[in-house]
């Protein structure tokens, strides 16, 4: 199983000011506008007292890359663009739908995909979108030039694997334009993942012309980019305001129904709730008190609140290639009285008033045929938890036993573990003192903090050993069970797993190349998630969510798991202020 793909844990908020001409004039302006100007840029009423289609919402943080291959911005910017297929969150749940094709046939074998184009498809500057913009888009994800981490996701197209690896050409990637609208794949094994992928950002089309003349600038100066989705992006102003304006050469143009989207970048809780309860944002994400307090407003009638689980599990990761700092982390029964020691609804609670306790590795928003894994599979921590809950006596035996297996004394009050964090905001730090405090009481250790101030820093610091444990995530980029459990795969995602490494598990997740009969895979994947659970090679700590609050004028505002995560497209405004 080869597989090559950085987990991107932030993203910056570094961006550059310049105006975009192709979706509609962007407008430009050498200083910074004040955030607290939301109101008057668009998101009140006419003066005839008429609505204004304009939403205004908040960002915690903008990217600086747009490069739709590059995936980094796949949650916020793949509203401007479109793809083979879209995730549809609808009454009936989350599903694919056709998008930029209109057509697929697939073969009896289901090798070989051939995707027929929709021919009113344009991009934003009234160029139609055509077969030869995904042939070139998915061999420059493929070109070893780039080094695209996310061209593993079509490593299963015929030739791709040895391009990406210098051992091939694009002319051997069977990744086709057989005319204008018909686009061919032809993969060397059928694989049930494919089209759940294709809702992902690198296997959206890219026009080459465009790409070629902007050279090493591509994906940096955002001016340069056409779009071939419902929005274009027409405006940035650093570290505060990003524009989007309705693409009129957009194919569905006629029920795009909003015409401008204005993210403003607020980083502070409290600066937003301000903005949001004065009118000034129409959709707010928070957490802690103010998502406590909105919920209450919500449950009264004043706002509209949307809940979804999010394709994401927050977890702590061990430093198994050393370890840890204390030398201690080797034992899997010190593990495991550090994994039962936490309390989850309490930590939950206590840190961020959302989210849903975790007792495995698989998110809930993650289906199979269909139906939620996690109600087909039990989550293999939850028994061994509630055996050792809150008897510190049970705890500390096992945690004495560990050291005894390792020779070292038993003395409880003699050991020190380093818990490796960096963040500065109320959570991170509330959850760095929750976890020393637990730990201390219920197991009678010592916790030292290893607090570093930016992300650099944290991974320089877990890359030199200075830690025992730290907080990881995976946040899934397809819907499959897979994805979660490659993540753990021997010497694939180390920043995840920390260096854990089962040869009985690589070879469960090997055994499912191929495999299409989905009762297999999902006994396949219970069995490899249960290994996790018995190696205690993490601890789970909770299934992420979503929650947005809406007001009350925000009409038919829909989140999905996969592609673009605000399906904007049906979003529209009616009664604004009243």
């Amino acid at each position: 199983m080869k597989l090559k793909k950085i987990l991107t844990l932030a993203l910056a908020g570094v961006m550059t000011l310049s105006t975009l001409a192709g979706c509609g004039s962007g407008s430009s302006d050498s200083g910074k506008t004040e955030v607290s100007t939301a109101q008057g840029t668009g998101g009140g009423s006419t003066a005839s007292g008429e609505d204004t289609q304009v939403l205004n919402i908040r960002a915690t943080s903008f990217g600086n890359n747009y490069d739709v291959q590059d995936m980094g911005w796949r949650w916020m910017m793949a509203a401007c663009y479109s793809g083979l297929y879209r995730n549809v969150a609808d009454e009936s749940g989350e599903h694919f739908e056709l998008d930029g094709a209109e057509k697929v046939d697939v073969s009896e074998d289901g090798t070989v995909y051939t995707f027929h184009l929709r021919k009113d498809a344009k991009w934003s500057d009234g160029k139609p979108v055509t077969a030869h913009d995904y042939e070139y888009g998915w061999k420059r994800l493929l070109n070893p030039k780039y080094a695209y981490d996310y061209a593993v996701f079509i490593f299963n197209v015929v030739g791709a694997e040895e391009y990406y690896n210098g051992e091939g050409s694009a002319d051997d990637v069977k990744a086709v334009a057989l005319d204008d609208y018909t686009f061919e794949v032809t993969l060397e094994e059928a694989d049930p993942t494919f089209t759940s992928k294709l809702v992902a950002t690198p296997l959206y089309p890219t026009r080459e012309d465009i790409a070629e003349a902007a050279g090493d600038q591509w994906g940096k100066d955002w001016s340069l980019c056409v779009y071939n989705g419902p929005f274009c992006m027409t405006e940035l102003v650093e570290d505060n305001k990003m524009v989007w304006s309705k693409n009129e050469n957009y194919w569905g143009k006629d029920n795009t129904k909003l015409d401008t989207i204005n993210w403003y970048l607020v980083a502070e809780d409290s600066t937003a709730a301000t903005m949001f309860e004065n009118g000034e944002l129409d959709v707010l994400q928070t957490s802690g008190d103010y998502s406590r307090k909105y919920k209450e407003k919500a449950e009264a009638g004043e706002l509209q609140l949307i809940t979804a689980d999010y394709p994401g599990t927050v977890h702590l990761a061990f430093d198994f290639k050393n370890n840890g700092k204390s030398g201690l982390m080797g034992n899997k029964k010190i593990r495991q009285a550090l994994a039962y020691s936490l309390n989850r609804e309490e930590m939950i609670e206590a840190v961020y008033g959302r989210y849903v306790p975790s007792y495995g590795f698989i998110s809930p928003a993650i289906t199979l045929g269909d139906k939620s894994y996690r109600e087909q599979v039990e989550e293999p921590m939850m028994a061994p938890y509630k055996e050792y809950a809150g008897d510190t006596k049970k705890l500390q035996a096992l945690f004495q036993e560990g050291l005894k297996e390792l020779g070292k004394s038993t003395d409880l009050s003699a050991v020190t573990i380093t818990y490796l964090s960096y963040g500065s905001t109320v959570e991170d730090s509330a959850l760095r003192e929750y976890l020393q405090q637990t730990w201390q009481q219920n197991l009678g250790i010592k916790v030292e903090l290893n607090t570093v101030g930016d992300y650099s820093l944290f991974t320089s610091e877990r890359d030199a050993g200075n830690y025992d444990l730290y907080q990881g995530g995976w946040y899934s980029d397809y819907n499959d069970p897979l994805d979660y459990l490659s993540t753990f795969y021997t010497g694939q995602y180390e920043s995840v797993s920390g260096g854990y490494s089962n040869a009985e598990y690589d070879g469960l997740i090997d055994s499912l190349t191929g495999e299409n009969d989905n009762a297999k895979r999902l006994e396949i994947y219970s069995q490899a998630e249960q290994i996790l659970f018995d190696d205690c090679a993490m601890i789970p700590l909770y299934y992420s969510t979503k929650e947005y609050f809406l007001q009350p004028w925000v009409k038919d505002f829909r989140w999905s798991s996969f592609g673009a995560s605000q399906e904007f497209y049906i979003t529209y405004i009616e009664g604004r202020g009243k």
